[in-house]
């Protein structure tokens, strides 16, 4: 995991909304071109991609956490960092700092517990509006669930052959808005038991839980 915390010139500057939008630009810019594209499931036709990212603010402090199923990734971006800095527009990034962790779960682990905020939503049939799910609604469990295992055969190319559950035990009662450029997304944070082969586990670590996860949702903290 890359750890990424910079500083703007003032915490006047209104970004926040656009910050997921820039960085996920930023990233494409550095990564190999089928990152962009991502990994295509071939019964569904859904794309998935195998980075994640989470954001954070105080005031003018801003603090990326960034993952790749790949950690050859993270040490590229890690590089392109030092040597180039980052560059958003004409925004001006200062005091630049970067760290490296891994992410790895050791051998024999068949479950974790982990907290994040994980995007899940269906289509009102009559309006097509999208709802976002809250995790203690059972279609958001089978949705994550559905999703994370489509992910393992678009980015490994196999089917999961493994046991695999989603269990919910806890969320805050309100939602949080994340913004993508100018559309707002939905998500309660909660805290999942998730259990499932090493590889599964490793996966969504590293390239996040449920939907839009290259829009700055679905990173998860092991507790």
């Amino acid at each position: 995991m890359l750890k990424i915390v910079m500083r703007t010139a003032t915490d006047r500057l209104k970004i926040r909304r656009s910050m997921a939008r820039l960085f996920q630009s930023y990233l494409y810019s550095v990564l190999p071109e089928k990152e962009h594209d991502g990994y295509l499931h071939k019964d569904t036709g859904k794309r998935f991609k195998s980075t994640n990212f989470k954001i954070s603010y105080n005031k003018n402090i801003f603090t990326i956490y960034f993952t790749a199923l790949n950690s050859e990734y993270e040490q590229m971006i890690a590089t392109d960092i030092l040597r180039n800095g980052i560059k958003f527009g004409d925004i001006k990034i200062s005091d630049i700092n970067v760290s490296l962790d891994n992410r790895e779960l050791p051998k024999g682990i068949d479950s974790i517990k982990a907290r994040g905020f994980v995007s899940a939503s269906i289509k009102n049939t009559l309006t097509k509006r999208k709802i976002s799910l809250e995790p203690g609604d059972y279609r958001h469990r089978e949705i994550i669930k559905r999703n994370s295992i489509q992910k393992y055969e678009a980015i490994y190319e196999q089917e999961y052959s493994g046991e695999f559950d989603i269990e919910p035990i806890w969320q805050t009662p309100r939602y949080s808005t994340f913004w993508y450029e100018n559309t707002p997304y939905v998500a309660w944070e909660a805290i999942y038991i998730l259990r499932g082969d090493r590889e599964m586990l490793n996966l969504l670590l590293k390239t996040g839980l449920g939907s839009d996860t290259m829009k700055n949702l679905g990173f998860l903290k092991v507790l």
